[in-house]
């Protein structure tokens, strides 16, 4: 028995519904001629009006379990004739949607770990319903130096997150209006049963259909990471002679940071410029990501001022999959790079562009196959789960990832069936249904700006290349089919 109430108030929908669930987009889909239950008492359809306001909260229920929580964005359809039903179509979203549409965040993550930050950002947003999970990533004790998070929405920074450390996120739901966000490494993520290729399985878990596909849309075996701004990792020291009246300098590179400063060989003191507005007084003051410094008075002709300090450079890093690229080699009799490049400014250290393009060799340098697999009334796999294909084929002997899961409510005549389409990866690729409103935000806005002090000073190698043996690093060198009725369909091997 369906039952669905917007507001506490239950009402009818005179369509199939179907809720589409995916890894990190916000699920998303239409109720076609809503109106309250109560109507029914009367049947007057046409003397009152049914338009609940925008974010009234949504609750579906199927045989009283609750199979969907969200709010309504949008309502429409309302018709005004006054010999025509006054129901109304309504746009429902997942909860998730808060994380982009939100509070947007302003602090900086200083000298936090992995977990740490993980907590900041989901206890900005925890009082939209959102709260920790399970947290099971190898590097969630990897501190995080300084991170920016002004003006990103929760999603961008758990996103950016995700991509330094190589992990997934995603969210999990607890009751009707919390929330619960994720992390696991690709291998620790939960384990669902085998998935068995035999007619006990299919009969046992209702498996109303089977099917996969191939895709390389998103296949690459060389990933190329830059960033215009990162910190070097060669100290530079220059000495600079004062002329007896300027106090404004220049160093050779854009300053990081500075270890030092000495005025002919006795050490100097030194802020930046945002300290000195804050009241803090030094010898010199800087700017980080800008070439000049300040002295705070004029001193004598060929007096030598030398200082060191860690530039801010362009940074690039390169990651390839040889055994990939030898395969299409082989194969073509031609070079075998599939190559992809990414502008990365929201990443500030080589270690963060290479965790970045290592994710994408693992997760897209191998063409992904699609598992789809329908049941009725058998909720056989959640979000984020991975599986192992006990395939008839060796080609689909592979471990899968959940990635989306779609609720089919059909009704035929005055009885509604219920169905479960399941897709499922075994590349572990999540990125396509990373949320419009955030993808390119999180990846163009950069992490150092003008007036912004960085607390660490991190390596970075202008030029790295990342060999991936399997997706593992090795080495380091430089330089809509609507269904009437389940289907008990035969099996067949």
């Amino acid at each position: 028995m369906l039952k669905i109430l917007i507001n506490g108030e239950e009402v009818i929908t005179d369509q199939n519904i179907s809720i589409k669930e995916e890894f990190l987009s916000t699920s998303s889909f239409i109720l076609n001629g809503v109106y309250p239950k109560s109507w029914e008492e009367n049947r007057d359809y046409t003397s009152n009006f049914y338009f609940p306001q925008d974010y009234s909260q949504c609750l579906i229920y199927f045989d009283e379990t609750l199979i969907f929580a969200g709010v309504v964005k949008n309502s429409g359809n309302i018709s005004l004739n006054p010999r025509e039903p006054h129901t109304c179509d309504l746009q429902v979203l997942s909860y998730k949607t808060f994380l982009s549409e939100g509070n947007t965040l302003d602090f900086v993550i200083a000298n936090k770990s992995v977990e740490e930050a993980i907590q900041m950002v989901v206890n900005a947003v925890s009082g939209y319903g959102f709260t920790v999970g399970t947290i099971d990533i190898a590097k969630k004790d990897d501190i995080i130096g300084a991170y920016s998070t002004l003006d990103k929405s929760a999603y961008d920074v758990l996103q950016y997150i995700a991509d330094i450390t190589n992990s997934k996120w995603y969210t999990s739901r607890i009751d009707d209006n919390t929330l619960a966000v994720n992390f696991y490494d690709s291998d620790k993520m939960a384990q669902a049963p085998d998935i068995e290729y035999t007619q006990e399985y299919w009969e046992a878990n209702n498996i109303q259909d089977m099917s996969f596909s191939f895709s390389t849309n998103d296949y690459r075996n060389k990933q190329v990471m830059t960033s215009s701004a990162v910190y070097g990792n060669v100290e530079q020291t220059q000495t600079i002679l004062a002329n007896g009246y300027d106090t404004t300098y220049l160093a050779e590179q854009k300053i990081g940071a500075i270890n030092s400063i000495t005025v002919g060989g006795t050490p100097a003191t030194f802020a930046t410029s945002d300290e000195k507005d804050l009241g803090i007084t030094a010898d010199f003051y800087y700017t980080v990501n800008n070439n000049q410094f300040e002295a705070a008075t004029v001193y004598t002709a060929g007096t030598e001022i030398e200082i060191n300090y860690i530039p801010i450079v362009q940074g690039r890093e390169v990651i390839i999959n040889p055994t990939e690229i030898n395969r299409i080699n082989n194969q073509l009799g031609i070079n075998g790079n599939i190559s992809r490049y990414e502008q990365r400014n929201d990443a500030t250290s080589s270690s963060e562009l290479q965790s970045i393009g290592q994710s994408y060799i693992q997760f897209k340098g191998k063409a992904e196959i699609t598992l789809t697999i329908q049941t009725y009334e058998n909720d056989l796999f959640q979000i984020g789960q991975q599986a192992q294909f006990n395939a008839p084929i060796s080609e689909l002997t592979d471990t899968y990832m959940v990635k989306s899961k779609t609720i089919d409510i059909i009704q035929v005549n005055d009885i509604r069936y219920l169905f479960y389409t399941y897709t499922l990866s075994n590349n572990f690729n999540a990125e396509t249904a990373i949320n419009y409103f955030d993808n390119q935000r999180s990846k163009a806005n950069g992490n150092i700006s003008q007036g912004e002090y960085i607390s660490r000073n991190v390596d970075i190698e202008n030029t790295a290349l990342i060999i991936f043996d399997n997706a593992e690093l090795i080495e380091v060198e430089m330089g809509d089919n609507i269904l009437n009725a389940p289907l008990n369909a035969p099996f067949t091997q």
